[in-house]
């Protein structure tokens, strides 16, 4: 059954901006990217936390998988639910389970627990991540649909910004606990605001009889379950086989469950009157551009988050002060091109834009490739500035192309599609991106000591030789992602919004 027509497009041309109310509702939804994001200080933490819970690193790493499953699995739940019963309970609810989760991970006595929280937290991330979006792109006009994603990918980029900065100081003033407390008075703040300026949500009204794509059906439970089944199943799993061997018996068990359970899902969704992902959107070329697109988008960049420290460390032997620099270089660009690609999407078209910001994300994931042990700080920089800009740029411009092009009553569910489409890139970078520079890495240290090189040296070439050739990857799978964004452009080279 068709969506029915959206009542944002009749929108008034002169109302430029949002109102007074609405600039706060725009404020909890900036709080609400801001909050996911800091969650990079957890990797600038990870050897804290294994030091201070005596933990190994295989086994510290579990504290990322366990949030990203859960951020994964939940979000396309959280966004058709909250599209079904309203926006405001499941912003604080996720407010609620992100503060809860803060305060018992700092104060964890072992690692058990603090993985156990983290599920928590991925329950509030995903949530808050969900509805963010569908919040900034309610409260603008849709005549400035464009500035409103700026703003709201401007909130996450400045959230890196800040963990990346704040990470070193609060372990050093309070240790690792202190990146779980510090985000307190923030998720307290959005809480108040939520809770005194977000309009109520209004009872959905069950007296129709349901069928597909009602909004008076009920919510499908059971798609939403399956759906978060099958990828925790898959996170989990690729994780095991990465570090226990693909024909572990845990590998075994969760790899083939999860094409199960999609499987269960699509089933689920035909049957659903209001499912967790309508096919619908599915038809909408719009929605599977986004999607397609960020995915590559994050599965070619995440590459500087887990390759690009190692160069810093042991390629140049530098120390995290260093580290810190670059990765706030990249932030602070991402964060000021991400609120100007908002704006330009409003005069020159979401296409134009995204194109323009996947061309230089991808030259600095390239300009970055060449550089080896006798290149300065200062060069690298420069290619973290590119990647920072394009990223801002493209998603400013896949957010708006996204939301501009889907109904109302759907916006929860498109925004938390994107994100889910961000995590599995990033899933997929690891997996599949860390096995390669594994194997391009014995592959050069192979021919290297058979030309005579000796080791430690050998070993440091090969890593170096062996990041060139990830991150050349990289720039090339998001240059694919260009190549499916630029397909947007073949019906509406200058418009990001549907059916104008």
């Amino acid at each position: 059954m068709p969506f029915p027509p959206d009542p944002s497009s009749s929108s008034d041309p002169s109302r430029l901006l949002p109102s007074r109310s609405g600039r706060v509702v725009a404020a909890v939804a900036g709080l609400g990217m801001f909050l996911g994001a800091l969650d990079i200080s957890v990797n600038v933490a990870l050897p804290s936390i294994s030091q201070g819970l005596d933990a190994d690193l295989q086994s510290v790493q579990w504290v990322i998988v366990a949030f990203i499953a859960t951020r994964a699995g939940l979000v396309m739940g959280a966004g058709s639910f909250a599209d079904r019963f309203g926006l405001r309970r499941v912003y604080i609810f996720g407010a609620l389970c992100y503060l809860m989760a803060m305060v018992a991970i700092s104060i964890s006595p072992n690692l058990e627990s603090v993985v156990g929280f983290r599920v928590l937290q991925g329950f509030g991330t995903g949530s808050l991540f969900a509805v963010s979006p569908a919040l900034a792109a309610q409260v603008f006009p849709r005549e400035r649909r464009g500035l409103a994603m700026g703003f709201a990918t401007a909130s996450q980029a400045l959230g890196m910004l800040t963990g990346t900065l704040g990470a070193a100081l609060l372990i050093q003033w309070q240790g690792w606990s202190g990146i779980f407390m510090g985000r307190v008075p923030f998720v307290l703040l959005a809480l108040l605001l939520a809770v005194r300026f977000m309009p109520v949500d209004r009872d959905p009204i069950d007296s129709s009889p349901p069928r597909a794509g009602d909004p008076n059906g009920s919510f499908d439970l059971a798609g939403a379950i399956t759906l978060m089944g099958a990828l925790m199943c898959l996170v989990v799993g690729l994780r095991l086989g990465r570090s226990e061997g693909w024909t572990s018996p845990a590998a075994l068990a969760l790899l083939p469950m999860a094409p199960i359970l999609i499987l269960l899902f699509w089933r689920s969704e035909r049957r659903a009157a209001w499912p967790v992902l309508p096919g619908e959107l599915l038809r909408k070329s719009d929605f599977i551009v986004s999607c397609v697109s960020m995915s590559l988008a994050h599965f070619g960049v995440f590459v500087v988050w887990f390759v690009f420290p190692f160069y810093i460390s042991y390629g140049l032997g530098k120390g995290p002060g260093s580290l810190g620099t670059m990765l706030a270089t990249m932030a602070l660009f991402y964060t000021g091109l991400s609120w100007l690609g908002g704006m330009l999407c409003d005069r020159l078209g979401a296409v134009s834009v995204g194109l323009t910001g996947l061309g230089v994300l991808a030259g600095g994931l390239l300009f970055i490739s060449f550089s080896g042990q006798d290149t300065g700080l200062r060069q690298n920089a420069l290619g973290m500035a590119l990647v920072g800009s394009g990223l801002g740029l493209f998603q400013s411009a896949a957010y708006a192309l996204m939301l501009g092009g889907v109904p109302s009553q759907r916006t929860g569910t498109a925004s938390a599609a994107i994100s889910l489409a961000q995590s599995g890139g990033t899933v997929l970078s690891v997996t599949i991106l860390g096995g390669i520079l594994a194997l391009s890495q014995s592959y050069h240290l192979i021919g290297l000591l058979s030309a005579g090189a000796v080791m430690p040296d050998a070993e440091r070439l090969a890593f170096l030789l062996a990041f060139q050739d990830v991150f050349r990857l990289g720039a090339g799978v998001v240059a694919a992602g260009l190549v499916v964004f630029a397909i947007a452009g073949v019906r509406r080279p200058r418009s990001y919004t549907a059916g104008t």
